[in-house]
């Protein structure tokens, strides 16, 4: 067997994860939202109850520009709404609308990631989990002495 090399590795790795990102990117598309939008619907679909904004950019990952462009685009088509909280918190909610499209566009993707996460053995399941949060661990430690990515947004 061929020795897996650096050059090698990563090339697949970002490859495979860009071909994961299409994936999602192709099920936003179908139901005509922007990437950002599809993700934070189906953050909250996934939360199965209020949660705020802050609470949806910890899960996504996202900039808060990136966050707020796509909920104001969302709560002005009448997709979310916001609603409040103890203190100042606003939590957002799915309006009947909101709720409609996250049937007709997040469930179909949970179904096909459901499939999938199916068609794994239990142990490939935990396998696949361990090792990306190893390197995803690794990655962070060894990027800490090029820049402080905790900073970053």
């Amino acid at each position: 067997m061929e020795e897996l090399t650096f050059y090698r590795f990563i090339t697949e790795i970002n490859r495979l994860y860009k071909e994961e990102e299409d994936i999602y990117r192709r099920l936003a598309r179908r139901s005509g939202l922007s990437d950002a939008a599809f993700w934070i619907l189906y953050a909250m679909e996934m939360a199965q109850s209020p949660v705020t904004q802050a609470e949806i950019g910890s899960m996504l990952i996202l900039s808060k520009q990136t966050i707020n462009s796509a909920l104001k685009r969302l709560e002005q088509s009448g997709q979310i709404r916001l609603t409040s909280g103890p203190g100042r918190k606003k939590y957002l909610q799915l309006t009947e609308q909101g709720r409609a499209l996250a049937d007709r566009a997040i469930r179909p993707a949970l179904e096909t990631e459901r499939r999938a996460f199916q068609s794994l053995s239990p142990e490939e399941r935990s396998g696949l989990l361990d090792l990306e949060r190893r390197y995803v661990a690794l990655l962070r430690q060894s990027a800490k002495g090029s820049f402080d990515i905790s900073q970053e947004e």
